[in-house]
C-alpha cells in the first residue's frame, strides 16, 4: 500500500511538472528561439554604371558597369581595399579597410 501511494505521488509530481513545464515553454516568446537573418535591403533602382566615391574624400575610386550593393568590396589600382558602405542612386560610397601587398603570397594552409 505504501509503495502504491509512494508511486502515485511520484507520478503525479511528474505529471504536475510536465504540465507546468508545457504551459511555461508555450508561453515563451518564439522570438528569441529563431534564427537572426540579414535584412532585406529595398530594391534599388538599377542603373547603367556606377560611380564608386570614397567615403571621407569624394574621389572617384572607379566606374564599373555592374550593379553595386552595401557589404560589396573592392580593391583599388593602388592596392587599397575598399568597402561600399552606402548607395545612392548611381553613386556608391566606400570605406577604406586596409592596404593589400599583391606582391607576396599569402602563406597556404596545411591540412585541407
Amino acid at each position: 500500500m505504501v509503495r502504491r501511494r509512494r508511486l502515485f505521488l511520484i507520478l503525479g509530481t511528474l505529471a504536475i511538472g510536465g504540465l507546468l513545464l508545457w504551459i511555461l515553454l508555450s508561453y515563451l516568446p518564439l522570438h528569441i528561439l529563431s534564427v537572426h537573418q540579414k535584412p532585406e535591403q529595398p530594391p534599388q533602382k538599377i542603373y547603367d554604371y556606377y560611380i564608386i566615391m570614397e567615403e571621407t574624400t569624394g574621389a572617384v575610386l572607379m566606374r564599373v558597369p555592374l550593379i553595386v550593393s552595401v557589404g560589396d568590396e573592392l580593391i583599388s589600382e593602388d592596392n587599397k581595399r575598399y568597402r561600399i558602405v552606402k548607395v545612392e542612386e548611381n553613386r556608391a560610397y566606400a570605406r577604406y579597410i586596409e592596404d593589400i601587398n599583391i606582391d607576396q603570397p599569402k602563406p597556404q594552409q596545411r591540412g585541407r
